[in-house]
């Protein structure tokens, strides 16, 4: 009986070592958006991606965000850079062709060297 109660005691443990990192990395990501704000210093921006899930076109809306020369860079899920080509759409808004794409899951990686800003958004290709 001892092993089994050190058993449940070593995967407590674990859960909880793993639950303490995912409230660290949540709220630092939290404060590196904090400080990428474009009018109240209190509002957290994000970078938009419509539609989600999407089988042809995905589209990239920076409005929100002050960046001047924003970079773009797709992932699959597994890390394997996808070449794609981003297409102006308007101030501050971008097409990416993802036709081509097989099913999964991708990361679109938007960066800004200036301002030092960068956040990845999961979106699904059906």
């Amino acid at each position: 009986m001892r092993v089994f109660n050190h058993h449940i005691s070593l995967f407590k443990w674990l859960l909880t070592l793993a639950l303490v990192l995912l409230a660290y990395s949540a709220s630092a990501q939290s404060k590196a958006l904090a400080g990428a704000t474009s009018t109240n210093p209190n509002e957290k921006v994000k970078v938009g991606i419509f539609p989600n899930p999407t089988s042809d076109f995905l589209n990239i809306d920076l409005t929100k965000l002050d960046l001047e020369k924003p970079q773009f860079e797709i992932r699959s899920i597994i890390g394997s850079k996808m070449t794609a080509v981003v297409e102006d759409n308007g101030p501050k808004k971008y097409k990416v062709d993802v036709q081509s794409f097989p099913r999964g899951y991708y990361l679109v990686i938007v960066r800004d060297d200036r301002s030092k800003f960068q956040q990845t958004v999961r979106f699904s290709k059906k």
